[in-house]
């Protein structure tokens, strides 16, 4: 337990007016203690790490009077703070390699790859109906049987495509 003073007087050792000091207890970023008074060391733990630097009018300068060897975790406002602006940096940067082209729609580059493969499949499939005539006639041999063994073999191929697809995956 540090030395405890009354609120007025924790503003002279911080160097802050009286409603910095009441303000700080009102919104909880310091405690009063069960007799109404601050405990020094624990309201100076307490302000170092709940109130935003950027707030403040005077640059943070340790007290005077106060021990030097106190050890100051990292405050968790700082930490939030810093963590928001991170994410909202990335944020902003995968918008913006969005915006550029840089990055597509995952969901968009997937319905584009299965249409993609759908027409693949169907070009495929049709090509024995489409030329099967035409490859017998420039082979002199019979259109049916020209059209059966297409069909057979680009079938085959495109169930040997399935399994090297789903292999890859």
């Amino acid at each position: 337990m540090g030395q405890k003073v009354s609120m007025r007087e924790y503003a002279k050792i911080r160097g802050v007016h009286l409603n910095a000091v009441q303000t700080a207890v009102k919104s909880g970023r310091i405690h009063k203690t069960t007799d109404g008074k601050i405990d020094v060391e624990k309201a100076n733990q307490e302000w170092l790490q709940n109130t935003d630097p950027s707030k403040s009018r005077h640059p943070e300068s340790f007290f005077e009077h106060g021990n030097e060897n106190t050890k100051v975790s990292p405050s968790s406002f700082q930490q939030a703070k810093t963590a928001d602006v991170y994410y909202r940096a990335m944020i902003a940067k995968a918008k913006l390699k969005k915006m550029t082209g840089e990055t597509i729609d995952r969901k968009k580059a997937g319905m584009h790859a299965f249409n993609l493969g759908r027409s693949l499949r169907d070009l495929f499939v049709s090509f024995p109906t489409r030329y099967g005539a035409l490859i017998a006639a420039n082979l002199e041999t019979d259109e049916h049987k020209t059209v059966v063994v297409l069909d057979e073999y680009v079938r085959k191929l495109l169930s040997e495509s399935k399994e090297l697809i789903e292999r890859e995956l």
